[in-house]
């Protein structure tokens, strides 16, 4: 956490939750100082438990592994960090939202969860942000260079190069600022095991049978393929990208050919695994948002207009988890 001053004794212990593939927010509450005093009643302050759960939910409603695993959690005794814990379990891709929605921790635990990561994530959007510069500006150069007068054909190049530089820059920037998650990654991603063969096999067998999903945590084998494709690739396109940018000239016809070939075959490589990234990333979570948000919501009341806003006018109460049993009021 470079920047931010916490407690020397404090430091380590946060750093070992946060780390942890395992739903934060209820150990962060405990560290807390407890409810604030704007929330309480007068003499609220002596009451016993000002740190437990107060059931509000917020935890299980931002965290995107429930929502992936077990959808909308409208009982209100589900609604716990408690809860939270038994759905995720070692799951946990350690996104934080659930500390950041929790009114029981600390505002100043929230700025160290923020920025526990950050490095991480800047480097995560940089590299997005200069794989799209450059996808746009190769698609541009290899297919549509003779439609183009020089000098905008100049201005493609120099964007082009602009983010070969960000991209290549971007591991090593990671390794400098927080050198500490850089060799987690790379020990995460390069460790292999039974768990992994496991893994694909049930990934396989998910594919062509109703089989249960296999585990989707923070350094699946799923995820170790996407960054192992970043790395091979980023290895072989910079390899050839500095071949075709200073040996142009220098090297002969059937050469420059050659890594001109490796160039463009990678550089689909990594786009239909982008493709792939995105959808799973962004499209698939934006749909099941919308299934669950479109379904029933926790009641169904249907009012007689003559009755309209008297207890009498309530007709029917549907609970949504069992849609076929009604409550007449």
């Amino acid at each position: 956490m470079p920047g931010f001053k916490t407690l020397a004794q404090n430091r380590e212990m946060i750093n070992s939750i946060l780390d942890t593939a395992w739903s934060p927010v209820a150990k962060f509450r405990l560290l807390s100082g407890g409810m604030s005093p704007n929330n309480l009643l007068n003499g609220g302050e002596e009451i016993v438990g000002q740190k437990e759960c107060i059931a509000c939910g917020n935890c299980v409603d931002a965290c995107p592994v429930v929502m992936r695993e077990a959808g909308r959690v409208d009982h209100q005794t589900e609604r716990t960090s408690l809860h939270l814990e038994q759905i995720v379990d070692d799951a946990c891709i350690r996104c934080y939202r659930c500390i950041q929605t929790c009114p029981q921790v600390d505002s100043k635990l929230k700025i160290v969860a923020t920025r526990h990561r950050m490095t991480e994530k800047i480097v995560h959007w940089w590299m997005a942000i200069s794989y799209l510069l450059l996808a746009v500006t190769g698609i541009a150069l290899n297919h549509y260079r003779d439609m183009w007068l020089e000098p905008f054909t100049m201005i493609i190049i120099f964007a082009h190069k602009t983010g070969a530089v960000i991209w290549l820059a971007c591991p090593f920037l990671f390794y400098f600022f927080d050198r500490y998650h850089f060799k987690r990654m790379i020990e995460a991603v390069f460790s292999f095991g039974q768990k992994d063969i496991t893994w694909w096999s049930q990934a396989l067998r998910s594919v062509f049978s109703k089989e249960k999903r296999p585990f989707q945590g923070e350094y699946n084998s799923g995820q170790k393929y996407w960054y192992l494709t970043i790395f091979l690739t980023m290895t072989i396109l910079s390899v050839s990208g500095i071949m075709r940018w200073f040996g142009e000239g220098s090297i002969d016809s059937k050469k420059m050919g050659a890594f001109i070939l490796f160039h463009i075959i990678f550089a689909y490589v990594i786009d239909i695994n982008f493709a792939y990234h995105f959808g799973r990333k962004f499209l698939s979570r934006l749909i099941q948002w919308f299934k669950v948000m479109s379904e029933k919501s926790v009641a169904d009341i249907e009012m007689l207009d003559e009755k309209r806003g008297t207890s009498q006018g309530i007709k029917e109460f549907r609970v949504v988890d069992s849609p076929s049993q009604k409550i007449s009021a």
